[in-house]
């Protein structure tokens, strides 16, 4: 199925003001102090630009522009960002890693070259060359594990459809589910590839209830990632670090293991879902949201489904990077194909 891809995040013109502040909690995002009670609220309403829920889609819409329509100078100022993060002090290294990406999603290569041919109408920026191993991408070198990773990922692209169809042909009906199973779908090809679970340091959760709310969604996801935090820190301080062993001959080193340092959370609501995290370094740190994703676009359908693939890879990667036995799985597994 093509879906047109709009254009890329470095060619539009920015309408918000260059110093706009990002979002930095989920309860921020979705529990604004003007947000309109469940009362004022039309039951189970989908389309913003045509509901009251105004508050909600002004903050969508300013992190679609800031993250989708960035302005000349965007690499100034996503070193402007990356700056006032860094200052800030409690983000971990791959939560900075993470943003970056995400920033940066439409600007450079993500996906392997191969799958030009089952996404023809994806940007060419976004493929990495002949031969080079890209950010998003299978483990497992087989075929098969490619294909389903492809699939996955046009999934998630044809979610966005399946949304808005729904939302006009039934208003009424909950399109949550939808966004929340192709979310889920990914996920599990990322932990089949890697041969890894993330539900230790990664929690889905959408609104479930026909009278629920932005506010009571969002502080739900934001209470089950500080739970998996502290019980993270617990474990932290059971195990000792482990050491890298040897492998093809090279000496081994006492170098300790990688400790897993960040909770992520995906927070769907409607038709939006916010993509956050939370440092476990700091007990007293804040759930950071990175991007808000907004299916009621249809050109924003590609770079909502590389925005949920980073953010699920980049959970993966950091399991794979703070367990040694998965990695050395996946090189005994390269070894045997080879």
């Amino acid at each position: 199925m093509a879906t047109r891809s709009g254009p890329p995040p470095s060619s539009v013109t920015m309408s918000e003001p260059s110093g706009a502040k990002r979002r930095r909690s989920t309860t921020s995002v979705f529990a604004d102090s003007n947000h309109p009670t469940k009362d004022q609220t039309p039951v189970r309403s989908k389309l913003y630009s045509q509901e009251t829920d105004s508050a909600l889609s002004r903050e969508v819409q300013q992190d679609a522009l800031e993250l989708t329509g960035l302005a000349e100078d965007s690499e100034a100022q996503e070193q402007a960002e990356l700056a006032e993060i860094l200052a800030q002090g409690d983000w971990a290294e791959s939560e900075v890693a993470l943003f970056r990406r995400l920033r940066r999603r439409g600007r450079e290569p993500l996906l392997p070259a191969p799958w030009r041919l089952d996404f023809t109408t994806f940007p060419e920026t976004l493929y990495a060359p002949v031969g080079e191993q890209s950010f998003i991408c299978a483990l497992t070198p087989s075929a098969s594990m490619e294909f389903r990773g492809s699939q996955a990922l046009q999934r998630l692209v044809n979610v966005g459809g399946q949304v808005r169809d729904r939302t006009e042909i039934n208003p009424s009906a909950p399109v949550e589910p939808l966004i929340f199973q192709e979310i889920k779908n990914f996920l599990t090809w990322a932990e089949k590839d890697g041969e890894i679970s993330l539900s230790s340091i990664l929690t889905i959760n959408y609104n479930r209830s026909k009278n629920g709310n932005s506010k009571t969604t969002s502080e739900k996801t934001e209470r089950k990632m500080k739970s998996m935090a502290n019980e993270l820190r617990e474990r932290c301080q059971q195990s000792p670090c482990q050491t890298i062993p040897p492998n093809n001959g090279v000496e081994s080193k006492d170098i300790p293991a990688r400790q897993l340092a960040v909770i992520y959370g995906i927070t769907v609501y409607n038709c939006v879902a916010a993509l956050s995290s939370l440092c476990c370094d700091n007990p007293d740190a804040d759930v950071k949201t990175h991007v808000v994703l907004d299916w009621t676009d249809v050109g924003l359908d590609i770079w909502n489904a590389i925005a949920v693939a980073i953010f699920i890879v980049s959970c993966r990667n950091d399991i794979l990077d703070s367990d040694e036995g998965a990695k050395l799985k996946l090189i005994q597994r390269a070894d045997d194909d080879a």
